[in-house]
């Protein structure tokens, strides 16, 4: 559990979606491949309607949110001190070996440092977020980008348990001395054993969720009702609202059901993905609460934002 520095602001959200946009019908044998993995669930009520797949090296994408980001605040290569990937544990076994020297020479960031957050499936960007601010512990970091993404190169490995997985890349900036669009109040994520060894629950589910809501509320000094939309993960839709409800939060509070439409389930990247949507339709409002979260088979993780937006 960590609560954030004041001074340390997060904004300049880009996102770098697959550039095609394909049906889940198009899949060969979709119907019967989501039959086998989400148990006679109706796909249709999941709200998938297209997703995007990328038709080139992941780099490119990277790089193109990351110098979208530095040149939507006004930043240059030599301001960033640290680069920080976040990555699902399928995705990271994908990544050729050089990757992140081809991202950074690419950027020119020839003064900055690469790390790479994993092994919480798509939990994984939210702890990066928290490594991320972390870092600002060294007085001499003044900028560090964090960097979601995931992607899938066979169509076949996209329908997976209650969800259909499409290729992005979203980066952000976390600045010293910049309130941004917003701060990271406080953070978490914890571990369901259950499952892990593939056993989880319903039980064992809101178990994990309601643990690392509640640590979160109380680390940043808010209640539940304080929390002005929820940031979601682009699952089967049902099962979302369900999931959502089971914690005590509202269905009306939560903002991923347009995205899921369009995008689909973009692994790590989800809460990201769904805060620049919100922003660009609605804004960001200073002092509000806002709440991402994501889970996955064996974890659940939340943190607590505060808009800084005017």
């Amino acid at each position: 559990m960590i609560s954030d520095h004041e001074d340390i602001g997060i904004g300049s959200f880009a996102c770098a979606f697959g550039d095609a946009e394909c049906k889940p019908e198009n899949i060969p044998d979709f119907e019967a491949l989501w039959e086998t993995v989400s148990f006679g669930t109706d796909f249709a009520e999941m709200g998938c309607t297209t997703y995007r797949k990328m038709s080139g090296p992941v780099e490119d994408y990277v790089v193109d949110a990351v110098r979208r980001t530095l040149q939507d605040a006004g930043a240059t290569a030599a301001d960033v001190d640290h680069l920080v990937f976040a990555t699902s544990d399928p995705t990271l076994a994908l990544l050729p070996s050089d990757f992140a020297g081809r991202v950074l020479l690419a950027l020119g960031l020839d003064d900055c440092v690469p790390h790479v957050v994993s092994f919480q499936r798509c939990c994984s960007s939210l702890t990066a977020l928290r490594h991320g601010q972390r870092l600002f512990s060294d007085p001499e970091v003044t900028h560090v980008v964090v960097v979601a993404v995931d992607f899938v190169p066979h169509d076949r490995d996209r329908v997976r348990s209650y969800a259909m997985f499409g290729d992005a890349a979203v980066s952000c900036l976390l600045t010293r001395h910049d309130p941004g669009l917003m701060r990271l109040v406080s953070s978490a994520v914890k571990m369901d054993p259950d499952g892990l060894r593939g056993r989880d629950s319903f039980i064992s589910r809101k178990n994990v969720a309601d643990r690392t809501l509640s640590a979160v509320l109380r680390a940043g000094g808010r209640q539940q009702g304080q929390i002005a939309k929820v940031f979601a993960a682009n699952l089967h839709k049902p099962l979302t609202l369900f999931n959502a409800t089971s914690v005590g939060l509202l269905p009306d509070t939560l903002h991923f059901a347009d995205t899921l439409a369009a995008y689909g389930h973009c692994g790590n990247a989800d809460w990201m993905i769904n805060l620049v949507d919100y922003h660009e339709r609605f804004g960001i409002r200073s002092g509000e609460t806002y709440l991402a979260q994501s889970l996955a088979p064996g974890f659940y993780a939340c943190g607590l934002l505060e808009g800084s937006a005017p």
